[in-house]
């Protein structure tokens, strides 16, 4: 009997622990499609809390370029260039002719190495905007174009 009344307590305990919220394994999204489209017009700043923030604004609006921008920045100046890289390509890859986001692209393709890359993102960029001259700096840095690589 006295088993009995223990099971009893135990599957009453877990009835109760079962009907309790539970915490999302996921933090909620605590930002509104409002604030983020504000957040295109000021940056939330630099660092930890910023970065969360646009990650959670990329999520609810994954098709802003300005918030992409923002992001990839934001992942540049954490250090994640791997990450902005490839924020930055999503981004052009949706707005083609945003020839700063060219020019960062590009400036960290050319800090890993990758001259040819780099260079074909200075030329793209200069096709928007044909005097910028940190595109063109860009451009010679990269260094005249690698005759075994097709253009």
């Amino acid at each position: 009997m006295n088993g009995t009344r223990i099971l009893a307590s135990l599957a009453a305990v877990g009835l109760m622990a079962a009907a309790l919220p539970r915490p999302s394994p996921r933090p909620a999204l605590d930002v509104s499609a409002e604030s983020c489209l504000t957040m295109s017009d000021t940056p939330p700043g630099t660092g930890p809390s910023a970065l969360a923030a646009l990650e959670r604004c990329h999520a609810l609006l994954p098709a802003d370029v300005e918030l992409m921008a923002d992001l990839g920045a934001a992942y540049e100046s954490a250090g994640v260039r791997e990450r902005a890289e490839a924020i930055y390509a999503r981004a052009l890859a949706a707005d083609p002719g945003y020839a700063e986001l060219r020019l960062r692209l590009g400036r960290l393709l050319l800090s890993r190495g990758a001259l040819t890359e780099a260079r074909r993102q200075a030329e793209a960029g200069l096709l928007t905007q044909p005097n910028r001259k940190a595109l063109r700096d860009l451009l010679q840095a990269a260094g005249p174009p690698d005759p075994k690589v097709p253009e």
